[in-house]
């Protein structure tokens, strides 16, 4: 939890941003002032630097017992209620499992109230090739958006004729403004990653200043963004990468009985995505095998920060191998860059009732879009009866076509490699915690703690790390 007066420390050309809880103040990127008028912190999640699951110690947990499993489940999970209502939001739940060791995944959330509104953000970021680049976005790209944005909002009340305006109301910038700052800050934030240490490097003869140096850029991460406004009450999700952000949507129909829309808010940018792959065509004309099976060069994913072995141009490889352990060149990257941090946005109104999931792809690989939402509504329960999230639920054991949304294709593949049907089950008290569990086996308590049994890195075969955010916006 911030404390008054605590800086976060930006990549963006070394800034600080300061959020203190009684002057509310915000500095940006180019050093304005933007005042946020606020009542309390609520929750920062990046000021560790001792990822839990990096710790030697938490490798080997015993996995013989129920209660064991439990536990290893529940190791990272957290419930946030947000007693600040002008947020729009609720409550949010966090919940991390990992496969990989050290855990390749990584999350931050953050609601900032300003003077008009309260700004909250939910970032989930899917690591790969290591943790470093996921583990520096978790301490970065929060407040670097946010002080991006302060920026802008500054600058609109700056441009603005305020003699008419009434006090704390500021102008808001264009929707493509919004949109355009975001992207900025994210590409910017992957030059800080991926280019900016080469003249540092460049300029020792240290290889192991170089190792430390591009450490984030060797290694690669997907970033996944949800930014809600809670005046406008809009939702905006920027994705680089291949995790997910689903909205599920409360209906009620003449009989009184409730159900749930599934409305995908983002499209996974991988070989499957006919959109990314035209683009690679037109930006590598004549280059063949730029996706194949779903992967795009043999990656998951075309769209990342770091994976700077996609990015760097072939002179600068070549002089990394040369004196600094650089390796050599993939065989197909011939032009590079390949790989972009960009991301592609999309805005949604949010409704009473609504709730929000952002995923890593280890969820996706074993739960699909309906039966996220669906366990999300089951969790639920009946909106009358709030408490129906109880242990006392733990024996339910039931299908996805019990599950309050439309039956929609399956195309999960984690179900069918353990050679199993889904079965799920309730009991959780924290909603990410809840998919995570139904995620690895649900009501096949056996199932569950077989696959949390296996160490890595032979887990990686069976399940990738998984992290989820469930957000709950007000109604809900």
């Amino acid at each position: 939890m911030p404390v008054p007066g605590v800086f976060l420390r930006s990549s963006l050309r070394g800034r600080l941003f300061s959020k203190t809880t009684a002057a509310g103040l915000l500095i940006g990127t180019s050093g304005v002032l933007y005042c946020l008028q606020t009542t309390k912190a609520l929750h920062l999640d990046v000021s560790s630097s001792d990822h839990p699951s990096r710790q030697p110690e938490r490798l080997l947990k015993s996995t013989k017992s129920v209660h064991d499993v439990d536990a290893k489940l529940r190791e990272h999970e957290q419930s946030y209620v947000v007693e600040e209502t002008l947020s729009g939001i609720t409550r949010y739940d966090v919940s991390q499992v990992s496969s990989n060791f050290p855990s390749e995944d990584d999350h931050a959330e953050i609601i900032v109230p300003t003077p008009a509104s309260h700004w909250s953000f939910f970032a989930v970021f899917d690591g790969h090739n290591g943790w470093e680049t996921s583990h520096w976005l978790r301490s970065n790209l929060l407040p670097a958006v946010i002080g991006a944005m302060a920026d802008l909002f500054a600058s609109c009340f700056r441009d603005a004729d305020t003699g008419g305006l009434r006090e704390n109301v500021i102008p808001d910038p264009s929707p493509q403004d919004i949109d355009r700052v975001i992207k900025d800050t994210f590409i910017r934030i992957d030059h800080d990653i991926v280019s900016e240490p080469l003249e540092r490097v460049f300029a020792t003869l240290s290889r192991e200043t170089a190792m430390r140096l591009l450490a984030p850029a060797y290694a690669g991460s997907c970033a996944l963004l949800g930014f809600y406004d809670s005046r406008t009450r809009l939702l905006r999700i920027a994705l680089t990468g291949d995790s997910r952000a689903v909205l599920g949507r409360r209906v009620t129909d003449a009989d009184g009985q409730v159900s749930y829309e599934v409305h995908v808010l983002s499209q996974d940018q991988n070989g499957y995505n006919e959109s990314e792959v035209s683009r690679l065509a037109a930006e590598h004309p004549g280059e063949t095998g730029l996706a194949k099976d779903g992967r795009v060069m043999g990656w998951g994913m075309c769209r990342a920060f770091g994976d700077a072995r996609m990015k760097w141009s072939l002179d600068a490889q070549a002089r990394l191998k040369e004196g600094y352990l650089g390796r050599t060149p993939y065989k197909n990257v011939l032009t590079p860059p390949y790989f972009t941090a960009e991301p592609v946005i999309t805005t949604t109104a949010i409704q009473p009732g609504d709730f929000l999931i952002l995923a890593t792809d280890g969820l996706w690989e074993s739960i699909s879009n309906a039966e996220a939402v669906g366990l999300v509504g089951t969790w639920l329960g009946d909106p009358k009866s709030p408490d129906m999230h109880t242990p006392e639920q733990l024996q339910s054991n039931y299908g996805p076509e019990d599950l309050p949304v439309p039956i929609q294709a399956d195309d999960t593949a984690r179900y069918r490699q353990w050679n199993t049907k889904k079965r799920f089950s309730n009991g959780e008290l924290n909603a990410a915690t809840h998919l995570i569990r139904n995620a690895l086996g649900g009501a096949d308590k056996d199932l569950t703690a077989a696959l949390l049994a296996i160490n890595p890195p032979r887990s990686r075969t069976y399940r990738d790390d998984i992290t989820a955010v469930v957000v709950f916006f007000d109604g809900a």
